[in-house]
């Protein structure tokens, strides 16, 4: 008999929030300011799969021009990330879940600038509370952040999901006792440990709704 689930934690860029066009605008430009010339095509899938500092080494090496990039790039994409928006039906999923009872968490590396965003799209309202990069938790895969909700908010870890766009995310649930889900839009993920693989907000309903 599967678990009654009743906690989902989310990451948020390429998540909720479909911000990796964004991204990929503002690392080119950054990269440009450097004099580099990249393909969007090669920089979204090093973002996708790996991570913007795992990114930014692999283009620019170590060094000074690492952390000059990692400057402009930040700076760059908190402009153009106002533009971001949800993930089509991310909306309706949350109301779905909210209409049953369940607490949802916000389990973000990005700064609290990620509620700003959920205000913006009218969902800030289905959070319970959440960890932004300002707390000061070991990045996931770490469960630190995760352990922490569960403390906080009385979590059971058998109840709860973890829901992300990378590996970095399903393990750091898996890690923390939760299910890990991995949302894999446009197939760049290998198979991995993850519970529940899905591309679309739409057919994860569709599938929950049919259990």
């Amino acid at each position: 008999m599967q678990p009654v689930l009743k906690n989902f934690c989310w990451d948020f860029d390429g998540t909720l929030f479909d911000t990796y066009p964004e991204m990929t605008v503002s690392f080119q430009e950054a990269a440009a300011q450097l004099g580099l010339t990249l393909a969007s095509e090669e920089v979204y899938r090093h973002l996708r799969q790996t991570s913007v500092s795992e990114t930014i080494e692999f283009f620019t090496g170590q060094g000074p021009q690492t952390t000059l990039m990692k400057q402009k790039f930040h700076a760059i994409e908190a402009k153009n990330c106002l533009q971001a928006r949800p993930f089509p039906d991310v909306k309706d999923f949350c109301s779905s879940l909210a209409a049953q009872g369940c607490r949802q968490f916000l389990l973000t590396h990005r700064n609290k600038f990620a509620w700003e965003l959920l205000q913006r799209a009218d969902l800030t309202a289905y959070f319970t509370g959440g960890v932004t990069a300002e707390m000061g938790f070991a990045r996931k895969p770490d469960p630190q952040s995760l352990n922490y909700l569960c403390q906080k908010f009385a979590l059971d870890p058998t109840a709860s999901v973890m829901i992300g766009d990378r590996p970095l995310d399903i393990i750091a649930g898996q890690r923390a006792g939760f299910q890990g889900w991995l949302f894999d839009s446009d197939g760049l993920i290998p198979t991995g440990s993850e519970n529940q693989r899905f591309t679309s907000y739409r057919e994860l309903q569709l599938e929950l709704a049919g259990r």
